[in-house]
C-alpha cells in the first residue's frame, strides 16, 4: 500500500502543492520554514481527519480560504483508489466541517478511514516519556480513533456520562438534586470504562512482546508501565464523598496513565521521565512508534505509510540504522534540512526540493 501522488489546495502555506511519490523512500529537503512539516501534516489528515500538531481544525485553512482539500491516489494491492478529505466553512456559522470521499463519492468518516493507516514520527513525541498524562492518554485515543470504533463509541459515551455525572455533584451539593439520580451515569462510566480498558491494556501488552522480541539489545530493555484508573460500582461508593467535596469524578480511565520503564537501571524507580538520558527517552519513544506500527499491521494486515518529521537530529546513528533497516518494507516519507544525514541509506531515494 502507497500513495503515488498527493494534492494540496489551500492547506496551510500551500495555495496548491502536487507531489509524485515513490512507493519506498521519499525524501523532502527544505530549509526551517520552507513546509516540509505541512506536507507531512496534510497526508495525516487524509488518513484521519486530524493533525498531530494543530490546536484547532481551522489551523489548516490558507489564509482567508473557505475551502481546504488533500487529495491522493493510492495504490492498495492491484487497485488504485482516490482519497480526499475537504475541509469547510460552514455558510451558516463559524464552525468547520469535513467531506470524506472515496473516488469522488462521499462516504462517512467510519467508512473511509479504513482505507489506509499513517504512523507519524516527529520531535515532539518526547514529551510522550516528559509531557502531562493527558497527551499518553491522547496517543492511546489516537491509536483507536481510526480503526475500532467501539473504543470510540465507549469513549465518547465515558465523557459524555463523566460530564452528567460532575454537573450532578455540583447540583447534589447545593441540594438541588437527589444522589440517587447518579445511578444511570455511574452504570454508564463502569459500563464504557471497563470497555475502554481493555482495549488500552492489550495494546500495551502486544507493545511489550514486541520490544522483549525485538532485536536491538537497548529497545529489549523497554517496557510500557500501564497506571489503569478502573472503576467499580464499590469505588464510586467509596469516593463519593470526596467526589461530591470536590465536584468532579476521582477515579477512572480519565485518569489512566502509562511510564516508559527500562530495566537497566538499579533501582526500583525505572522510570524513564524521571531517570532516563535524553538518548534514552528518544530510543523509548522510537520504540513505541515502531510497536505501533507493529501493531497496526497485526489489525489491518497491511503496511502504514510511515511519516518521519526531522527525526534524525533526534537519533544516534546506530538507531538511525534502525530506521533505515525498518523503512525498507514500508512506503516511508522523511523531511529533513540535511540531507548529508541520511548516508545510512542503501536503496534509492526519491528527493524532493522545497
Amino acid at each position: 500500500m502507497y500513495l503515488s501522488r498527493i494534492l494540496l489546495q489551500n492547506f496551510r502555506s500551500y495555495p496548491q502543492k502536487l507531489l509524485e511519490l515513490d512507493p519506498k523512500i521519499n525524501l523532502i529537503v527544505g530549509p526551517n520554514g520552507s513546509g516540509k512539516t505541512n506536507i507531512l501534516e496534510a497526508i495525516y489528515f487524509l488518513s484521519s481527519g486530524k493533525s498531530f500538531r494543530a490546536s484547532a481544525l481551522s489551523q489548516l485553512l490558507g489564509w482567508n480560504q473557505e475551502l481546504s482539500s488533500v487529495r491522493a491516489k493510492l495504490q492498495k494491492k492491484d487497485e488504485e483508489y482516490e482519497l480526499e478529505v475537504q475541509l469547510y466553512k460552514n455558510p451558516s456559522s463559524a464552525s468547520l466541517s469535513r467531506n470524506f470521499l472515496l473516488n469522488k463519492v462521499k462516504k462517512t468518516r467510519k467508512a473511509y478511514l479504513d482505507l489506509f493507516q499513517t504512523v507519524i514520527f516527529h520531535p515532539e513525541d518526547i514529551r510522550l516519556v516528559t509531557g502531562s498524562p493527558s497527551r499518553r492518554r491522547d496517543f492511546l485515543d489516537d491509536i483507536f480513533s481510526t480503526f475500532e470504533w467501539r473504543y470510540t463509541s465507549a469513549l465518547s459515551q465515558y465523557q459524555k456520562a463523566l460530564k452528567h455525572r460532575n454537573e450532578l455533584l455540583d447540583l447534589i451539593r447545593l441540594n438541588q438534586a437527589s444522589p440517587s439520580e447518579t445511578f444511570y451515569w455511574d452504570q454508564s462510566l463502569i459500563k464504557n470504562d471497563e470497555i475502554v480498558h481493555r482495549y488500552r491494556s492489550n495494546f500495551v501488552k502486544h507493545l511489550n512482546n514486541y520490544f522483549l522480541s525485538h532485536p536491538d539489545p537497548q529497545i529489549n530493555t523497554i517496557s510500557l508501565n500501564y497506571h489503569p484508573s478502573h472503576l467499580t460500582a464499590e469505588k464510586l461508593e467509596n469516593n463519593y464523598s470526596l467526589d461530591l467535596r470536590r465536584g468532579h469524578t476521582q477515579a477512572g480511565l480519565h485518569r489512566d496513565d502509562f511510564s516508559f520503564d527500562n530495566s537497566i537501571f538499579p533501582s526500583e524507580n525505572k522510570d524513564l521521565a524521571s531517570w532516563g538520558s535524553r538518548g534514552q527517552q528518544r530510543l523509548a519513544v522510537l520504540a513505541l512508534r515502531l510497536g505501533q506500527i507493529d501493531y497496526l499491521e497485526s489489525i489491518y494486515k497491511s503496511r502504514p505509510v510511515l511519516l518521519l518529521d526531522d527525526i534524525f537530529s533526534e537519533l544516534d546513528p546506530e538507531h538511525q540504522k534502525i530506521v533505515a533497516s525498518i523503512t525498507r518494507k514500508y512506503q516511508t516519507i522523511f523531511t529533513t534540512s540535511d540531507p548529508n544525514s541520511f548516508h545510512n541509506f542503501t536503496q534509492p531515494i526519491n528527493l524532493i526540493q522545497l
